[in-house]
C-alpha cells in the first residue's frame, strides 16, 4: 500500500473516533443536546425545606428549534393527594411564579390549554409545552406567548427555573428539582 493511502486511512480512522466521542458527549443545552433531567425532593423546597417521603424525577427535552418542550414527570410516595405540578421561574433557594403547568387536579388556569390530570399519589404524567402554555408573570418580567417561552428556555439554560409538585398537605409544594441546562463545565 502506498504511503499516501496509509495516511488517508489513519486520518479517516481518527476522524471517526473524534466524531463518535463528540456524539456521545453531553454538551450544554446551547450545543444541541437539549435534554434536562432533575430529581425532585423535599430538601429542595422553599421557603421551608421539607423532610418528605415523596420523591420524583423530571425530564424535559427541548425541541432543537426551541418551539416546544416534551416532558416526563414521575413521582411516588406522597401521603396526601397531589393537586398540581408546574415549572416555575426562580433560582435555587427562592420561590418564583408559575409559568408552565405540567398537570393539575384543581381548576385549570384560564388562557392556556388545559393541562393533563395529575396522578393522585404516584405515577407518571407526560406532555408537550409550547408558547400557548405560558402564563405571564409580569412581576418577574416573564411575558406570555412566544416571548415568554423563549424567556423560560433561557431561564432553564441558566438554572433559573424549577419543577415542583404540590399536595393537599403542602399547597406551596412538597418536592422540587432545579432545571439546569448548563453543562457541568459551566456550573
Amino acid at each position: 500500500m502506498k504511503k499516501c493511502n496509509k495516511v488517508s486511512i489513519a486520518i479517516v480512522a481518527a476522524l471517526g473516533i473524534v466524531c463518535a466521542n463528540y456524539a456521545t458527549a453531553d454538551p450544554p443545552l446551547t450545543a444541541g443536546q437539549p435534554t434536562i433531567t432533575t430529581e425532585l425532593t423535599g430538601y429542595e423546597e422553599t421557603p421551608s425545606t421539607l423532610n418528605s417521603p415523596a420523591s420524583g424525577e423530571f425530564s424535559a427535552t427541548i425541541h432543537r428549534d426551541g418551539s416546544a418542550i416534551d416532558y416526563v414527570l414521575t413521582y411516588r410516595d406522597f401521603s396526601t393527594s397531589v393537586t398540581q405540578a408546574h415549572i416555575h421561574f426562580g433560582r435555587p433557594g427562592l420561590s418564583g411564579g408559575i409559568v408552565l403547568f405540567l398537570c393539575t387536579n384543581l381548576s385549570p388556569p384560564s388562557g392556556p390549554p388545559t393541562p393533563p390530570p395529575c396522578p393522585t399519589f404516584s405515577g407518571t404524567v407526560t406532555g408537550t409545552l409550547t408558547a400557548a402554555n405560558v402564563i405571564a408573570v409580569p412581576g418577574q418580567g416573564i411575558d406570555s406567548g412566544a416571548a415568554g417561552f423563549a424567556e423560560m428556555l433561557e431561564a432553564i439554560r441558566l438554572g433559573a427555573a424549577y419543577a415542583n409538585v404540590h399536595t393537599t398537605s403542602h399547597p406551596g409544594g412538597e418536592i422540587r428539582g432545579r432545571l439546569d441546562g448548563r453543562g457541568p463545565e459551566e456550573q
